[in-house]
């Protein structure tokens, strides 16, 4: 497990389909997250959920684990909370004191999975397989600036442009607890070049009808995949 630290520090962990365990999921999840799991019909969304959880789960046990605490995996809870964003409980009082205040994000994306732990309620995670995407994508969802990026970026490089962009704006809104229910052009995000494997900096700038706290954003490209972190600025 790796950690990105600024004012606040961010702890993360990616997991791929390979890492889910043969248990079986009612050996680890809840009963009210088997309730959400039974209440799933689609394989490849089942399949999604699972790995979400389990990175969650693998991530917070880490967590935990540095404070000195052992855990068992049932004895943690993650519901969604009426904003969508996950919520973190556990059955222990100890495991309980050292989790509150600290937020959870996930995100998977064609079996792969990104979780993030902050010490803030503002923290959105994203994670996208770099793929094709029609030609109308970047107009119908990013702003000029972002277009005019794109378009100055050598044609082997505009796929995983386009993928970090759309992916930092998911981030962002997550962190706004907004998700896609606004226009994606209400966020404007500005990439600094690649960092070889490191975070790079985004610099997001949220549209003022939003009324959004100032955030900070960062990107990496990993195996295929572009992971993108939003926190709420000091």
């Amino acid at each position: 497990m790796l950690r990105l630290k600024h004012q606040s520090m961010i702890t993360w962990l990616t997991q791929t389909e390979r890492d889910l365990p043969a248990l079986a999921p009612a050996a680890w999840l809840s009963p009210p997250e088997q309730e959400r799991l039974a209440a799933l019909r689609v394989e490849k969304r089942r399949r999604e959920w699972l790995l979400g959880r389990w990175t969650a789960r693998r991530l917070i046990q880490s967590h935990l684990a540095e404070a000195g605490l052992a855990c068992d995996l049932r004895d943690l809870q993650i519901l969604a909370a009426p904003s969508g964003a996950p919520t973190i409980s556990a059955r222990r009082s100890e495991l309980q004191a050292a989790l509150d205040g600290w937020h959870l994000t996930i995100s998977h994306s064609r079996g792969r999975a990104l979780c993030a732990l902050a010490r803030t309620p503002a923290i959105g995670a994203d994670i996208e397989q770099v793929a094709p995407r029609h030609p109308a994508f970047a107009g119908d969802y990013f702003t000029p600036a972002e277009r005019a990026a794109v378009a100055a970026t050598p044609p082997e490089q505009r796929e995983m442009l386009i993928t970090a962009i759309w992916s930092a704006k998911e981030a962002a809104l997550k962190a706004l607890r907004l998700g896609l229910s606004v226009d994606t052009r209400r966020v404007e995000c500005r990439m600094a070049p690649p960092g070889g494997g490191a975070w790079a900096t985004v610099t997001l700038s949220c549209d003022p009808i939003l009324e959004a706290p100032p955030l900070r954003g960062w990107w990496r490209v990993s195996e295929g995949y572009v992971l993108t972190l939003a926190v709420g600025a000091a």
